[in-house]
């Protein structure tokens, strides 16, 4: 993956002007206007995901000119743009902007172009055409590029930003068509035989159930195929991928069914969203690529003699950003088992400490680049979700009852801090179970613009670690009401183990916008509170907070109010969001909810059986009903403590 730095990637210091505009991707099909005495469009991509990153840690779809002269190019002037209306959607190079001989640039020109195809045109200051060429559509990370730099040859390839063409290997391109089912995605009572054809006649049919990729794995389609339940000492369902393909052994755009057979007869699944994620399993499993191994980044750590340390210890699962993330097909079933999303999404590992687990969480990316939307609405369990991306959360530290995080977030809901919104569910990866999650809002830019009403191009999020100065934690700073309710609500349910020292986040819009959210304060998120209400209900947070906690001892030290209300916060707190007899409902509800699914969840970890499970389900719940049954009388201790140190 090449990071744009300069335009040029070769001879970068003979450029005199170093600008970085919008990349603009498209295919193409050249129509050739150049007779090789100037500058040529080289390589074209309209669906960078991961390929390329600029200095902004932005992934713009990009345009690569080649000088294949032996002379200096004077770019000065000239102009690249999708029509022959010169005056709209163009980049027009800056004065002093010179391409060496046999060197590239790389462009990101800021008009859009569509990942099904678009034209470009290269001209002159005089503007002359230099090139022009029609892209076709391109799939995500692959490029249209000169077989050879300057050729006049064209074919889609793997991405060679900043390296010559001949890098790249050929990409075959989906031809028209697609594969039918006779069933489509759904939940079903019995069993049955499915029967698959291609669109155009002819071609001939190839399918896997195990969710490998078909091109490569794929059984030949004769007989209808026996759809039943696959579930063994796991549940499952069944996958099927398949594509079609002609006589020259091209092969249509994949189609994806997934299959649930007999499980609405089973009580764990009653009212229960249930997601189903579909990758390749290279991408997922295999020791140099896949995402949920320790695989080969793991063996290098090792081998380098590095301490063995969560927060620094690397691991395939530890790999962050858009290099880390899968393609997948991403199906979403309401509590009734009605599909309500099924779409093409990214997804990557998130979290901590929790990636070391056998259980990951994850988060998932929708992305045009993928063939779907760039937000995605669906309603679950009377949850309305409209986001560019969401969490899938195991709950970390909290295995034993995956209920604390919940707890707080529903009694924080109303609160002046930011709370996602979450349902219940169970999670199938390629067919297999993968046990009981929540699904969750991801706290970006965009769901502070949703949610508050802002300027998404505004929001700013703070973690702890972004802080470089004492003075940046000033009381004025934040919104004063909810860092109260912040502090407050982390005392009562005693946060401990993964907080302070983690998990501290706050957002603000950059400017004053006039409005209620968009002031410019800081206002903290309330999220993995997977470690609250774990200690005894005698455990005294405020100790730990002053000693480690620089911005709660500031504020305890310079604000001369700011001890009486926050135990005063406390007060109405513990007699509203977290009312004794309240949380105690919440609880119980949670855990008629959950119990099920969480039965499942732990034979499917922790090698137990069905009644061992449920007895270490509910003595966990148990735990934390004592925490909240016992824990008021010892918060007057603690107030008094903190009022009179």
């Amino acid at each position: 993956m090449k990071k744009f730095v300069l335009f040029c990637k070769k001879y970068a210091h003979m450029i005199t002007v170093a600008v970085f505009a919008a990349i603009i991707c498209c295919s193409a099909v050249i129509v050739w206007r150049n007779s090789f005495g100037n500058v040529v469009i080289n390589e074209v991509c309209t669906s960078n995901v991961s390929c390329c990153e600029d200095e902004n840690g932005k992934y713009p779809d990009w345009i690569e000119l080649y000088n294949p002269t032996d002379i200096d190019i004077d770019l000065s002037g000239y102009i690249l743009n999708k029509s022959a209306d010169t005056d709209k959607e163009k980049y027009v190079f800056p004065d002093g902007t010179i391409l060496a001989p046999g060197s590239f640039f790389l462009l990101d020109p800021g008009f859009v172009m569509s990942s099904k195809g678009c034209s470009l045109n290269l001209l002159n200051k005089r503007k002359q055409y230099v090139d022009h060429i029609t892209v076709p559509a391109l799939e995500y990370d692959s490029t249209y590029a000169r077989t050879g730099d300057g050729s006049r040859k064209w074919e889609q390839k793997t991405p060679t930003p900043g390296y010559s063409n001949a890098d790249g290997t050929a990409v075959d391109a989906p031809i028209e068509g697609s594969v039918i089912a006779s069933a489509e995605t759904g939940f079903y009572d019995d069993d049955f035989n499915l029967n698959l054809i291609s669109s155009v006649w002819g071609r001939k049919v190839l399918y896997t159930t195990d969710g490998s990729d078909p091109k490569k794995y794929g059984t030949v389609y004769d007989d209808p195929i026996r759809i039943h339940d696959m579930s063994d000492d796991i549940d499952k369902c069944t996958v099927i991928r398949t594509v079609a393909s002609d006589l020259l052994g091209r092969y249509t755009k994949e189609n994806r069914y997934v299959y649930f057979v007999g499980f609405d007869k089973r009580a764990a699944y009653d009212d229960m969203t249930v997601l189903s994620v579909t990758a390749d399993p290279d991408d997922l499993f295999s020791y140099e690529n896949g995402i949920m191994v320790p695989g080969i980044d793991y063996d290098r750590y090792v081998e380098a003699g590095e301490p063995e340390e969560y927060e620094t210890n690397k691991a395939n699962f530890t790999r962050r950003g858009r290099t880390s993330e899968r393609g997948m097909r991403f199906e979403v079933f309401d509590e009734d088992h009605k599909l309500v999303l099924d779409t093409d999404a990214g997804i990557r590992i998130k979290g901590l400490s929790s990636r070391w687990d056998d259980q990951k969480s994850f988060s998932v990316f929708f992305r045009k680049a993928y063939g779907g939307k760039y937000r995605e609405e669906f309603t679950t369990d009377g949850v309305g979700f409209k986001d560019h991306s969401l969490a899938i959360d195991s709950c970390g530290q909290d295995k034993a009852t995956k209920m604390m995080d919940a707890i707080m977030g529903y009694c924080m809901s109303e609160s002046g801090c930011a709370v996602a919104d979450r349902v219940p569910c169970c999670l199938f990866i390629n067919g297999e179970y993968a046990g009981f999650y929540w699904l969750t809002d991801r706290f970006d830019a965009s769901f502070f613009a949703d949610r508050y009403g802002v300027d998404r191009e505004d929001v700013k999020i703070i973690d702890k670690e972004d802080f470089t100065s004492g003075d940046e934690w000033s009381v004025e700073n934040f919104d004063r009401e909810s860092l109260l309710e912040y502090y407050a609500s982390n005392i009562i349910t005693a946060h401990d183990g993964d907080w302070p020292d983690y998990n501290v986040r706050f957002w603000r819009t950059g400017s004053d916008e006039g409005t209620e959210y968009g002031d410019s304060k800081m206002r903290p998120v309330i999220f993995d509170m997977n470690s609250t209400s774990m200690k005894s209900p005698e455990y005294d947070p405020i100790e730990f907070m002053m000693e480690s906690f620089y911005p709660f001892q500031k504020l305890t030290e310079e604000d001369d109010n700011f001890r009486s209300d926050l135990v005063q916060k406390i007060d109405e707190m513990s007699a509203d969001e977290f009312e004794q007899e309240k949380v105690l409902r919440l609880i119980d509800s949670l855990q008629e909810r959950m119990e099920d699914q969480m039965i499942l969840d732990r034979m499917r970890y922790f090698d137990c059986s069905a009644e061992e499970a449920r007895k270490s389900f509910d003595e966990s719940v148990d735990l934390i009903r004592s925490f909240y049954r016992n824990r008021w009388g010892y918060l007057e201790t603690i107030k008094e403590k903190y009022l009179n140190e």
